[in-house]
C-alpha cells in the first residue's frame, strides 16, 4: 500500500501539522502540546507501577497517585495523570512482546504490513499483561495485509490519484491538503497543495472553493494523474462528519457543503446505503413504541441477515476486510467530540 520509495515533494508542514490536530482527539490535544500529546506508558511487575512515564514531561513517581488495578480500567489514572490515554504493560510482556514483533517482521514488508504485524501481536496481549486507556485494544481490528491490500485495489484504481482538501471556516486558506498517486498497488507519490501553488494560488482558491475545486482537479491531472476520488470541504464540516449520526456525510453531500468529484460508484452506494438506514432508523424509533417487543426483534433479525448477505456476497465494498470501518467508526467517534 505505501511504496518503499515513496515520493514525498511537495509537502506544507502546516498542513501537515494541521492533519494531526484533526486526526488526534481532540481531549487529547487538550491537555498537552500539539507535538507531544498528553498520554502515559506504565511499567508494571506483578501489577503494580514500578516506572510511569509521561510523554513530554517525563517521569512521575508511581507512589504519587493512587493506582488502580488495570482489569477494572485506567480512567482513574489517567484523571490522576492529567493525561488523555495511558498504556499500562507487564516488564515481561515487553520482552514477549518486542520477540514476538520482531520475529514476524520481514524486509520486504511496507509500513503498513508492518504496522499490522505490530497491532496483532499488540492485540494478543491485551487484558493479558497489556492495557490501555481509552480501552481502544479491545474495539480495534487487526486484519490481514492481504484482505486490506485486496480492497484497497478494489476501491482505488491503479494509476489515478488521491484528493483531500480541508478549507479553513473563513475560507481565508486551505487548513490542510493531501494529494497522493497510486500505481503497482502502492501509494508512490504524497504531497500537498504546494506541489500546485502556482497553477491554483491558495487565497483565491479558498475564497471560493466550492466554484475553484475543478481547477484544482485540472492541476492535479497535470502533474499527478487523473483523480478517482476528490474530496472538498470545510473543517466544520469535517469535524460534523466525524461526530455526528451516520447519514452525516449524504446530508453535508446533498447540502454541498461537502464536494466529492469524482465519486466512485461504491462510494455513491454507501452515500445512499447511510441515508436510507438513518431514516429507517428514525422511523423506526418513532413505531417502536407501537410495536410489541417481538416484532421488533424479528424486525432487527431480518436486518442484520440482509447486511451480513450483502457482505458475503461482496456486494458491501468491505466485504474483503471482515470488518465494517464505518461500523468500527461509529464505536469511536465519541472520542473526536469536544
Amino acid at each position: 500500500m505505501l511504496s518503499s520509495e515513496l515520493d514525498l515533494a511537495g509537502l506544507d508542514a502546516r498542513h501537515w501539522k494541521n492533519w494531526w490536530q484533526l486526526l488526534v482527539p481532540p481531549r487529547v490535544l487538550a491537555l498537552g502540546a500539539v507535538a507531544s500529546p498528553a498520554w502515559a506508558i506504565v511499567i508494571l511487575e506483578g501489577g503494580k507501577p514500578i516506572k510511569i512515564v509521561v510523554i513530554g514531561r517525563g517521569s512521575v513517581e508511581p507512589a504519587s497517585i493512587a493506582w488502580t488495578e488495570p482489569e477494572n480500567g485506567l480512567a482513574a489514572v489517567a484523571k490522576a495523570l492529567e493525561v488523555a490515554a495511558v498504556i499500562a504493560i507487564e516488564r515481561s510482556v515487553m520482552t514477549e512482546l518486542a520477540r514476538d514483533i520482531e520475529s514476524a517482521l520481514r524486509l520486504d514488508q511496507d509500513l503498513v504490513a508492518q504496522g499490522l504485524v505490530a497491532l496483532r501481536a499488540v492485540k494478543r496481549y491485551a487484558g493479558k499483561g497489556l492495557w490501555s486507556e481509552p480501552p481502544l485494544l479491545e474495539v480495534l481490528p487487526a486484519p490481514a495485509y492481504e484482505p486490506l491490500q485486496r480492497t484497497f485495489d478494489l476501491l482505488i484504481p491503479d494509476r489515478s490519484s488521491l484528493v483531500v482538501y480541508v478549507i479553513d471556516d473563513d475560507r481565508s486558506r486551505i487548513h490542510t491538503s493531501i494529494i497522493a498517486v497510486k500505481q503497482h498497488g502502492d501509494i508512490v507519490r504524497a504531497a500537498t497543495h504546494r506541489a500546485i501553488a502556482d497553477l491554483v494560488p491558495e487565497a483565491a482558491f479558498a475564497r471560493d472553493w466550492q466554484k475553484g475545486y475543478k481547477r484544482v482537479l485540472t492541476a492535479v491531472e497535470d502533474r499527478f494523474g487523473t483523480p478517482s476520488l476528490a474530496l472538498f470541504l470545510e473543517r466544520a464540516s469535517l469535524m460534523k462528519i466525524l461526530t455526528g449520526p451516520s447519514d452525516q456525510l449524504p446530508r453535508e453531500y446533498n447540502a454541498k457543503t461537502v464536494i466529492i468529484d469524482p465519486i466512485p460508484t461504491w462510494l455513491l452506494g454507501l452515500l445512499g446505503g447511510a441515508t436510507v438506514a438513518a431514516m429507517a432508523g428514525r422511523a423506526a424509533n418513532a413505531l417502536a413504541g407501537m410495536l410489541p417487543q417481538r416484532t421488533r426483534d424479528a424486525a432487527a433479525s431480518i436486518a442484520n441477515r440482509a447486511r451480513d448477505a450483502m457482505k458475503e456476497s461482496g456486494a458491501h465494498p468491505f466485504a474483503l476486510l471482515g470488518f465494517d470501518p464505518i461500523e468500527l467508526w461509529s464505536r469511536i467517534k465519541h472520542f473526536y467530540r469536544e
